[in-house]
């Protein structure tokens, strides 16, 4: 089982952009893919919405929502 998943992000009313996945290690947090794509964003980030793992498309997640791969992910800061 690989040691690493690949995550997707997308700015809120746009496609997400699945041509360059951010690549996290296994267990990583939304709060991770957030301090990964810029650190100041775990200071504002207030929650997620996820599609994929999530238990229906476009759900609102915590910060401490464990990602899984393939997730696509729209930050809300």
């Amino acid at each position: 089982m690989a040691q690493v998943i690949r995550v997707y992000t997308k700015v809120p009313g746009k496609e997400p952009d699945m041509t360059r996945p951010f690549v996290l290690p296994r267990g990583s947090t939304v709060l991770d893919l957030a301090v990964s794509i810029h650190k100041d964003f775990s200071k504002t980030l207030k929650n997620a919405r996820i599609w994929g793992s999530a238990r229906f498309d476009g759900q609102s997640v915590p910060r401490e929502y464990i990602l899984q791969d393939k997730d696509i992910v729209e930050l809300h800061v």
